[in-house]
């Protein structure tokens, strides 16, 4: 019989919750992905962890068993391999920065960046672009020192207190739309002119965080969003807008957006925030050092 730490760690989380849609949330997973791995868990062990009542689900008394082991294990090995890697990287004196992929640092941290490496020239710093689902899969997993990211103002994530949630600009949210569209004429909208709209949103696999922050904006003016498409990057979801085939909420700092057919209209009622996370049990020294730059 053989388990992958993933399926482990897919139990371990649901089992925290006892709710599939927040573990996948923090699993930066599809639901649906989530239950198929969590039954094939269950077959491949034997046991039920899960009793399933309509939409609830609630561990058995095996599977509690199992997720009290199984939790402190992947704890101990998660906090064990962090630490090996802040030790090489420091040993190598590395600073390893993650920025997601469509945020524009040049209006945000390269003066900083400028700074902190003419400060300090013998620290090897180390940049990444990465997709949302990747961005945090490596951080968490130590990989990444710190991660710069974008979030819609007054829905952050929530995080541990071993990590520092560090808002470095603030943007007006912006709606991405084909230069065809009516509506592209208009100086200025707020989330409820957009009912009537057809959405294109970056996929639940991609950032279900950034999907359910969407449905939660527009809720919270009175509609379901009608999204008909899921992209699993930035740039095909602008490549959607530009086919004219939907509109799709972006920050104000996104890239690529360079195009003729895209229009970018302001709105009046979000905004995003330009986020920086970093760790603090333990810190990395050069991270320490970084943090000082930071507007």
């Amino acid at each position: 019989m053989s388990i992958s730490l993933n399926a482990i760690r897919y139990f371990v989380t649901a089992a925290k919750y006892e709710n599939f849609s927040k573990a996948a949330n923090e699993l930066y997973t599809a639901q649906p992905n989530l239950s198929k791995r969590i039954a094939e868990l269950e077959r491949t062990i034997g046991v039920q962890l899960f009793r399933r009542t309509g939409k609830q689900v609630r561990l058995t008394e095996a599977g509690r068993l199992l997720h009290q082991e199984w939790a402190a294990a992947l704890d101990k090995m998660d906090q064990s391999l962090r630490q090996a890697r802040a030790m090489q990287r420091e040993q190598d004196n590395v600073l390893s920065l993650g920025v997601l992929e469509g945020v524009n640092i040049s209006s945000l941290v390269p003066r900083q960046l400028q700074a902190f490496q003419n400060d300090h020239p013998n620290v090897n710093l180390r940049l990444e672009r990465c997709g949302m689902h990747r961005l945090w899969q490596e951080f968490d997993a130590g990989r990444l020192d710190m991660i710069v990211t974008s979030e819609v103002s007054g829905m952050a994530p929530s995080i541990p207190a071993s990590i520092v949630r560090h808002v470095i600009g603030t943007n007006r949210g912006m709606i991405a739309i084909n230069v065809r569209d009516p509506m592209a004429q208009r100086s200025a909208v707020t989330l409820s002119m957009l009912r009537e709209e057809s959405f294109i949103a970056l996929s639940q696999e991609e950032t279900p965080q950034g999907y359910l922050t969407l449905e939660e904006a527009c809720r919270r003016v009175g509609f379901e969003p009608r999204i008909i498409r899921e992209a699993a990057s930035i740039e095909t979801l602008l490549l959607y807008v530009e086919a004219g085939i939907g509109i799709s909420l972006v920050s104000g700092n996104t890239r690529f957006i360079s195009n003729p057919d895209i229009r970018l209209i302001p709105l009046d009622d979000l905004f995003f925030d330009d986020v920086v996370y970093w760790r603090i049990n333990p810190i990395h020294p050069a991270v320490q050092a970084a943090v000082e730059f930071l507007p």
